[in-house]
């Protein structure tokens, strides 16, 4: 929570110095970036840690496997994500180099393979350290460059640098404490990456559709608006998705509870997904209905009167908020439940009704019109959608019961 805090304090400060326009340049990279290479780090890590579990005598090798392996189609894709920004961007050469940078970064999140040891085992805190601690660094370093006038660019370099800072505290970490026990590998030179790659492609599948959910309409708004209309567009987004950073802490620590209790029988397990969910939706509730009431003030307090368009973006785009917590539950669903089948089908179409949306409203209403759009798409995949298809029926009526304090 103190992160998240701290974060939303960073990025006031950055949008503050920079300006719409600059400040949507910078989010229109990191846009980019995630949606290229966002997928692969949390592609791997649920498929990770149940070879984990399943093969205690070969942790290690797994775990190296993970990192050669992620650290490979990073790279691939910080080259499509280079190749992209030049297709999409062709005369705005700043705009090369900070998505540049950035992706440079993002390369050192492969280190994040190292980091699952920890979650195995839950350990989070260690992680946690290393992440609050490169973090509040490079946050300094941020103001630093602000107080000095750095500008654009070497925000963009702290940016990605952070990703490198909190790369090495988790190789670190691993080196101190690496698992004791281990088997020769067996099998082909990279038969354990091939293994990994081949039942994580469902999930990547998934998570490509679903940063699209999240990142396309920044995207659309810079080649459809500009990108003053990305920062108007970006600051009142974070307002929404800095949340989700607690509606990820709330699902991992449930997330134990919900493997142990499906193992267990699948009432247990109803009832605890039903009070998650409970917790989940109220919890986003109370904080949309806080912010829509107050979106206003709160961009003026904070941004003044240069992020004034904001306002109205923020008060309607906050209600997709409720839906992102029930994407965060849905997502340790469909992994404990394996239908990741389904997670695919949902977040396509989630994802390609958001960009249709988009297309239709950003010409009429800008970043407004891209705020609707994204409520729309966000409430059918974390619930309209699952009454769709036979497979998340059940699931769909779990959160309507749980929602109305019905019994199932």
């Amino acid at each position: 929570m103190v992160r998240m805090v701290a974060a939303f304090g960073v990025a006031v400060w950055v949008a503050r110095y920079l300006g719409p326009e600059q400040y949507g340049m910078l989010s229109y990279a990191v846009a980019l970036v995630v949606l290229v290479m966002g997928i692969t780090g949390p592609g791997l890590k649920d498929v990770v840690t149940r070879q984990l579990d399943a093969f205690p005598l070969r942790r290690a090798a797994t775990i190296h496997a993970a990192f050669r392996l992620m650290l490979l189609l990073n790279a691939a894709m910080l080259l499509a994500a280079l190749v992209l920004i030049l297709l999409l961007r062709p005369d705005t050469p700043v705009l090369w180099l900070i998505t540049g940078i950035i992706a440079i970064g993002n390369l050192f999140r492969a280190f994040e393979a190292y980091e699952l040891w920890y979650h195995f085992r839950l350990k989070m805190s260690s992680t946690v350290l290393v992440q609050a601690a490169s973090f509040f660094s490079f946050a300094f370093i941020k103001l630093w460059i602000i107080w000095w006038d750095g500008g654009l660019i070497w925000i963009s370099v702290a940016t990605g640098a952070e990703l490198v800072g909190s790369a090495f505290g988790f190789w670190l970490l691993y080196q101190k404490d690496p698992p004791e026990t281990q088997a020769p590998q067996t099998g082909g030179r990279f038969q354990l990456e091939k293994l990994i790659f081949r039942k994580s492609l469902p999930v990547m599948g998934g998570l490509l559709f679903m940063t699209l959910l999240f990142k396309a309409d920044q995207l659309m708004l810079g080649r459809l608006s500009g990108d003053a209309e990305v920062g108007f567009y970006a600051i009142a987004a974070q307002f929404s998705e800095y949340w989700l950073y607690l509606a990820a802490a709330l699902v991992l620590a449930s997330y134990p509870n919900l493997l142990e209790s499906r193992k267990q029988s699948e009432a247990r397990f109803g009832r605890e997904l039903s009070s998650l969910i409970v917790r989940l939706f109220y919890g986003a509730l109370a904080i949309t209905l806080v912010v829509s009431l107050t979106g206003e003030w709160l961009i003026g307090f904070f941004l003044g009167d240069a992020f004034a368009p904001s306002a109205e973006m923020l008060r309607i785009h906050i209600w997709a908020v409720v839906f992102i917590f029930m994407i965060e539950m849905l997502k340790k669903y469909y992994v404990i439940e394996h239908q990741l089948t389904a997670y695919i089908k949902i977040s396509a179409t989630a994802a390609l009704l958001n960009i249709g949306l988009n297309f239709w409203l950003i010409p009429l209403y800008g970043g407004i019109g891209a705020a609707w759009a994204t409520v729309a798409a966000y409430s059918a995949a974390g619930y309209g959608l699952l009454w769709l298809f036979p497979e998340t029926r059940t699931v769909a009526r779990l959160i309507t019961n749980a929602v109305l304090f019905r019994s199932t």
